[in-house]
């Protein structure tokens, strides 16, 4: 592996965000359930990459296609927040960033802080702390997004769709995408991805909430999820922009507002 090469090494990972050294069994499981050696053969062939590039070569690897549906929806300018159901957790992301990219030449994507460990795709990142304070860096960057052109792309669940009355959907989708469509002046362009995980991984996720297991069991199986990606077609279906001055007809708060939007986008694929 070439030594100007990122490589990922999860045992390191661990140490460095918690402080503590991980079992050799625990991280020789993780490796094998991230498919670290898999990852690190991407960056060590494509590694050189970076940003959209890094992106346009991970579609070609996984061999996956995918199509705007109703492309017409979509702005003649890309400053916009383009919001979307969640549904992969890992590769929903690198599709909306590559057809954004493409479209409009540029493209920033709010992930988990955790994900910002991927150097190739770091100029496209913007991390988020899920889990505490947001550090200066992250906000300073989010800011300097918002105030430019650059289409900024946010999954508003956090994290990926779960099973949840018998239907595949996304969680309670967070409100800040609201606040900063008006403090900035951004249409919200509402879109759905067409996709889901496997039935195993929703399946555990059931066991793990009726057993009251609080570790994210589901967390760690998307890198396995992710890679069962390859040769698939994804449609992403396009709403129309919803300009700042009408957010406020979807309800009285953010919250109310975050909600209705997301209700909006399961509507797309039927219409």
């Amino acid at each position: 592996m070439k030594e100007d090469v990122q490589s990922i090494h999860i045992g390191e990972i661990i140490r460095q965000k918690s402080g503590k050294t991980a079992p050799r069994v625990v991280v020789r499981l993780l490796e094998k359930l991230i498919h670290q050696d898999e990852i690190n053969y991407i960056l060590s062939n494509y590694g050189h990459l970076s940003g959209l590039a890094f992106v346009k070569a991970l579609m070609s690897y996984f061999d996956v296609r995918s199509e705007w549906i109703n492309p017409q929806n979509l702005p003649d300018s890309g400053r916009c927040i383009f919001v979307c159901n969640h549904p992969l957790g890992a590769y929903d992301g690198i599709t909306i960033s590559h057809l954004v990219g493409t479209h409009y030449g540029d493209v920033r994507y709010v992930v988990n802080d955790l994900l910002y460990n991927l150097e190739p795709l770091r100029p496209i990142f913007i991390p988020v702390n899920k889990f505490g304070r947001q550090s200066k860096d992250s906000v300073r960057m989010l800011d300097q997004t918002l105030q430019s052109n650059i289409p900024l792309v946010s999954f508003p669940a956090g994290i990926c769709s779960r099973k949840i009355d018998g239907k595949i959907q996304d969680l309670p989708w967070a409100k800040s995408f609201v606040k900063q469509a008006i403090e900035y002046d951004r249409p919200i362009v509402p879109l759905f991805f067409d996709g889901k995980n496997s039935n195993l991984f929703y399946n555990i996720e059931l066991v793990r909430k009726w057993f009251g297991i609080k570790l994210n069991v589901g967390m760690a199986l998307l890198p396995h999820e992710m890679f069962g990606v390859k040769h698939k077609r994804f449609d992403v279906y396009v709403g129309k922009p919803i300009m700042p001055c009408e957010i406020d007809s979807y309800g009285k708060t953010p919250k109310e507002i975050a909600q209705a939007i997301r209700k909006l986008v399961y509507t797309l694929k039927k219409k």
